[in-house]
């Protein structure tokens, strides 16, 4: 049978086969060595995350590779007008400390005057 075509049920039943059982004290130590270097788990030297098969899912079916792209535009525009939201801000806070640093000078001025 070849591993392509087997369930993943089917798969765990024959790595447990190879391995000697499911009470195999070295069953960690294999599976970390098949996630790392197996055929079938991408890069060797590379343990692929749950996000790597999503992503190989999506980078291969042109539909969703479409929403996926389009989403991220989506993204980076919004993350775009958040950064220029937030220039705005500061710029009008700093904008609103200069108002009250110009008043308190005037205020002063106009203290000044009145006292001669």
């Amino acid at each position: 049978m070849e591993n392509e075509k087997m369930t993943m049920e089917q798969r765990i039943e024959a790595f447990y086969r190879q391995s000697g059982g499911p009470h195999n004290s070295q069953i960690p130590k294999l599976l970390e060595k098949h996630l790392l270097y197996g055929k079938d788990h991408g890069m060797p030297g590379y343990k692929e995350t749950f996000e790597d098969g999503i992503m190989d899912v999506v980078l291969n079916d042109p539909s969703l590779l479409l929403l996926y792209e389009r989403i991220q535009r989506w993204r980076l525009k919004r993350k775009s007008e958040h950064e220029a939201a937030s220039h705005l801000k500061e710029k009008i806070e700093s904008l609103e400390r200069e108002v009250a640093r110009l008043r308190e000078a005037i205020d002063r001025l106009f203290e000044e005057k009145s006292k001669r």
